[in-house]
């Protein structure tokens, strides 16, 4: 009809009723998402939403199922306004009831990427209010439906929040995880005597929350060790982290004028990295005692932003993609370990040092003597990345044995993935559907083994694995169902949760809750984590393909491209 040169009156009507019908149900589906008027209980469904905001909703942006009108609806483990009273950085007065509903069903339907792994930015913002990522995202949320948007203008807003910085480069795979000579340069602060017994060179990020968890610990460590233990600070701001390098070129620029006012601005922004603004900094420079005016000018001097760079190239090349990473005379510890760990490495260290100097090592030859002494031990593929960090040259395989631990793929396949992970991290996670895409894209020609590294500072992670591991027991398909639960729904992870998945995978519940109770699944997941260790997985994930190490929930392009080559590689053997 609508070729027609002249429709009938039949036909027009035909034509114009659906459209005023459908501008009708826009209008008011429009006023639903913004927080306005009235609505059954049943829910919005997703084509509604994309249909009422289409020309402001990027292509690409994951809608809910549902658009709760009620926060009496929400699933049982959301987060609510009421669970948020304590937050004093978010506030939701002056919204209406609606408004909340909406700007919470946002924060509950996103994951925080701080890389807390506390899931979604509702429950890391009730879990962690120093976060530095959740209270900007509900401030932008409520800031939003201040403004009458709707959810799905909210959610692709936090999603292009949520993006890593324009032109961030993602990691490339990283040399092992050996010992590295980590060359300070002169504008390098350093805590504690220049010349001591062993030297900590820490990569760190001030907006980062596992740098701040990190803070006490190493403070501890170098007031029981004294005058035998230093630190070197080198800065490492993550492109998503949107203040760090403001910090990062703060905490330099302060450093022109004193060493001891520089670090007392550290202290202070770390005390308060979820406020990391200019005018946050200025005050807390002002309160470490700096001459402002100076400071100003040195805070956007380039000279300082170079420096900035230099720390980070040096970083980036060792393997330093992730923050905190430390480099004990060398020996790298990745993450906010806790106390024993630091000690482990540093009593080794402290041995050494005083073998070499009863041989006449000099005090101040004693950390270039200590690290040289650690890369040899480490063998040729450490020194070999030394010589060339980060060069194609650098690619040395691990031998990885797959063990008995739960595989899925043929034992015969040519590539043999061996993933070190953790049922609480994010990244890990994010990593799941690449990891499904190899499985679907190079069936039969690539195994993947799973390798147990739960962080300590991730508390549901040793529970998670040791349920994974006693499904495990059963079959390993049910390992594999359970792992994909756990990983769908990260952040309900609890004895509840993992009980109700053995029921809805086909185990056997009463002999899962024996293995589970009996915890004899900590003897495999322990000889992972030490396994781990021994070939620098001590962060998740870390993947080996043929040996080969990459570190990080990298893209599909990145393993696709060493699959790729272990492929071409095993048929030019032929």
């Amino acid at each position: 009809m609508a070729n027609s040169p002249e429709p009938s009156r039949l036909a027009w009507g035909a034509t114009l009723w659906p459209l005023i019908t459908g501008l009708a149900l826009g209008y008011v589906i429009g006023q639903k998402t913004a927080g306005g008027g009235h609505a059954d209980s049943s829910g919005d469904t997703a084509a509604e939403k994309v249909g009422a905001e289409k020309a402001v909703v990027p292509a690409g942006t994951k809608l809910p199922d549902k658009v709760y009108k009620s926060q009496t609806e929400f699933p049982e483990n959301w987060t609510k306004e009421k669970d948020l009273t304590s937050v004093t950085s978010v506030s939701f007065a002056g919204l209406s009831d609606a408004q909340k509903v909406t700007a919470l069903q946002a924060l509950n339907e996103r994951d925080c990427e701080c890389g807390c792994g506390m899931g979604k930015i509702a429950g890391c913002l009730k879990k962690d209010p120093n976060c530095p990522r959740s209270p900007n995202m509900a401030k932008l949320a409520i800031d939003m439906v201040k403004q009458g948007k709707g959810l799905p203008e909210i959610l692709a807003a936090i999603d292009e929040k949520q993006k890593p910085a324009a032109g961030a480069k993602a990691p490339s795979a990283e040399p092992p995880a050996g010992p590295k000579k980590i060359t300070p340069f002169s504008h390098d602060l350093r805590r504690g005597q220049k010349a001591t017994k062993v030297t900590i060179v820490e990569f760190s990020d001030f907006q980062c929350p596992f740098c701040k968890r990190a803070e006490p610990t190493v403070k501890g460590v170098l007031d029981k060790y004294g005058k035998d233990v230093s630190l070197v600070w080198m800065n490492q701001p993550l492109p998503f982290h949107e203040h760090a390098l403001d910090a990062a070129t703060a905490f330099q620029a302060a450093a022109r004028q004193s060493p001891e006012k520089a670090w007392a601005l550290h202290d202070k922004m770390y005390e308060n990295n979820t406020a990391l603004a200019r005018a946050d900094i200025e005050k807390y420079a002002e309160a470490a005692g700096l001459n402002m005016g100076r400071f100003k000018k040195d805070w956007d001097d380039p000279k300082i932003k170079a420096e900035v760079d230099q720390d980070s190239k040096v970083g980036t090349a060792a393997g330093a993609n992730g923050t905190p990473t430390f480099f004990i005379n060398g020996s790298q510890l990745v993450g906010a370990q806790p106390a024993a760990s630091f000690e482990a490495i540093i009593d080794a260290q402290i041995k050494k040092a005083d073998e070499l100097l009863k041989k006449g090592v000099k005090q101040d030859k004693l950390y270039q003597a200590l690290v040289d002494e650690n890369v040899k031990a480490a063998g040729p593929a450490a020194a070999q990345a030394q010589a060339q960090p980060g060069a194609q040259g650098a690619d040395p395989r691990f031998n990885v044995e797959a063990g008995n631990a739960p595989a899925k793929g043929p034992k015969t396949a040519p590539v043999t993935i061996v993933e070190w992970s953790d049922f609480q991290c994010p990244f890990c996670s994010r990593a799941q559907p690449t990891l499904a895409q190899i499985m679907k894209e190079y069936a039969g020609k690539v195994r993947l083994v799973w390798k147990n590294q739960p962080l300590s500072f991730h508390p549901n992670a040793m529970p998670a694995a040791e349920a994974a591991m006693a499904a495990y027991e059963q079959g390993s398909e049910k390992f594999w169902a359970m792992h994909d639960k756990f990983f769908e729904k990260q952040n309900e992870l609890s004895p509840g949760y993992y009980e109700k998945v053995a029921g809805e995978i086909g185990l056997d519940v009463p002999k899962w809750k024996a293995a589970v109770e009996s915890r004899r699944a900590q003897a495999a997941i322990q000889a992972d984590m030490s396994a781990g260790n021994a070939v620098g997985a001590n962060g998740t994930p870390t993947f080996f393909i043929n040996g080969r190490r990459l570190v990080g929930a990298m893209p599909f392009e990145s393993f696709k491209a060493m699959i790729d080559a272990e492929l071409a590689s095993k048929v030019a053997k032929k």
